[in-house]
């Protein structure tokens, strides 16, 4: 994104949200989560998109958390590589991923390579489930839709 695309809308015809100017790990609070499969061998396109991903982050206060390093499953199967991607927020995560810059690139990656991609928000530090747990203890009580209430 240019400095004069910041003041422009996305193709959406909504304003991307500013990044924030120190966004830094510790300000993430949205991750992209990808599961790629490998591509049948080395590819151009993707030397390119690598390449250029990083900057149409930037704007968006994006940082790339993990890309290229081993899976280990711990449960279930899980095909390929993962790639994590962080954000200060889901509004700029969907907004990186609705950008003209990225449109652009995604075809670089998906010529190549198929998977799957979220976004999820981050929970605030020191979040603990058990405030959770009692809200699903309480519906269950209930007999709430979808419990294992009799």
């Amino acid at each position: 994104m240019t400095a004069q695309d910041a003041t422009s809308t996305t193709q959406s015809g909504k304003r991307p949200p500013e990044a924030s100017p120190g966004a830094t790990g510790g300000d993430l609070n949205a991750y992209v989560i990808a599961r790629m499969g490998f591509p049948a061998r080395p590819q151009e396109d993707l030397a390119e998109y690598m390449e250029r991903l990083l900057p149409t982050m930037k704007p968006f206060g994006g940082h790339i958390l993990s890309h290229g390093k081993e899976v280990e499953n711990l449960e279930g199967v899980w095909p390929g590589y993962a790639v994590v991607l962080g954000f200060p927020d889901v509004a700029r995560a969907h907004a990186w991923y609705n950008s003209p810059e990225y449109q652009k690139i995604m075809p670089l990656r998906r010529r190549h390579v198929d998977g799957e991609l979220i976004v999820v928000e981050g929970n605030p530090p020191g979040y603990d489930a058990t405030g959770a747990a009692a809200a699903m203890r309480r519906g269950i009580l209930a007999g709430a839709p979808g419990t294992n209430k009799k």
